[in-house]
């Protein structure tokens, strides 16, 4: 996530950054959803409401889903980044940059992972309708939060701010319940360990 702040104030990622299509993340969001009514439909008992954990793992799933997509997006822009470099060592940055990013993605698809484990056998005995609306929110809770970041990247200009002036800009332009809650699903402290 810190990498993710860092990059939000290069102007070359900038345009290239989270440009997830609209059309790929519902065609993602309704396969996903399909999937969660074709399992629930498959069941012949009636379904049960799902427990604090099991709607928190769907919620997760989809934003650690859209994690990894932006992890992918931003990893192509660092490398393209790397490639135009016009000097060494800038070019060694974007590739530090590039195996950093790497990192992030192992260990999201790692936790994407874990939640999945998790609810794959519980999902056919769930509510359908409740899991897919955790699903929603998340995805609208992902997205809001990418819109908090662009905001706050234009609004509180790292080039141009002090250190001091920095944080507090950053701290006065996002919503710090929202940015917790969806942070909270790279430390799924409610599974199991693995």
């Amino acid at each position: 996530m810190q990498v993710a702040l860092e990059l939000l104030s290069c102007p070359r990622l900038a345009r290239a950054r989270w440009r997830v299509c609209a059309t790929h993340r519902t065609a993602r969001s309704a396969l996903l959803l399909s999937t969660v009514f074709a399992f629930a439909t498959a069941v012949a008992a009636p379904p049960r409401v799902p427990s604090e954990d099991e709607l928190r793992c769907m919620y997760c799933v989809e934003v650690i889903r859209a994690e990894i997509d932006l992890q992918h997006h931003m990893i192509s822009a660092s490398d393209e980044a790397a490639i135009s470099a016009p000097t060494p060592e800038l070019r060694q940055q974007w590739l530090n940059t590039s195996a950093e990013l790497l990192q992030g993605l192992a260990k999201l698809e790692v936790i994407l992972n874990r939640l999945q484990v998790y609810m794959l056998p519980r999902i056919r005995a769930l509510d359908a309708y409740a899991l897919a609306t955790a699903l929603r929110e998340g995805d609208d809770d992902f997205e809001q939060s990418r819109a908090i970041a662009d905001r706050c990247a234009v609004q509180c200009d790292p080039l141009h701010a002090m250190n001091e002036q920095l944080q507090a800009c950053r701290a006065s332009c996002s919503n710090d319940a929202l940015l917790k809650k969806v942070r909270a699903c790279e430390n799924p402290t409610w599974l199991p360990p693995p």
